[in-house]
């Protein structure tokens, strides 16, 4: 592999690595306080989605996008079997859950940030070897 896929490889894992950290550390505060007072989320953002408080979106964030982005940081980093296509479906997963946070509590400036993360993680992943 040459010495330029080995450095993209690592931006990958690294950039998976770190938003599963953020979304179990996120997830986590939501759950703790499901006023959203530790992440100063907005209550009345809420209204009109399926959920009364935070701490459910908070098991989401945590589980779905945290705990599978760690997930594939470490397959990636063992280049397990079919790392690259996993790599791309947490990616295209991310943007999916972004787009339904958007429908569901309207825009957020993260929801963009996140879905640029997950678009930047599919784009990475398709200049690895398959």
């Amino acid at each position: 592999m040459s010495a330029s896929r080995v450095r993209w490889r690592r931006v990958l894992i690294v950039l998976e690595a770190v938003t599963g950290v953020a979304a179990v550390i996120g997830g986590l505060l939501l759950v703790i306080a499901p006023d959203g007072a530790l992440l100063r989320a907005d209550p009345a953002v809420l209204a009109a989605s399926p959920f009364r408080d935070w701490r459910l979106p908070g098991v989401l964030l945590a589980v779905l996008v945290g705990f599978g982005f760690l997930v594939t940081a470490v397959w990636q980093s063992r280049r397990g079997r079919w790392a690259r296509e996993l790599s791309m479906f947490a990616g295209a997963g991310l943007v999916a859950f972004e787009s339904v946070e958007l429908v569901w509590l309207g825009f957020q400036p993260l929801e963009a940030v996140f879905a640029a993360v997950g678009l930047t993680i599919i784009a990475l992943a398709t200049t690895l070897e398959a």
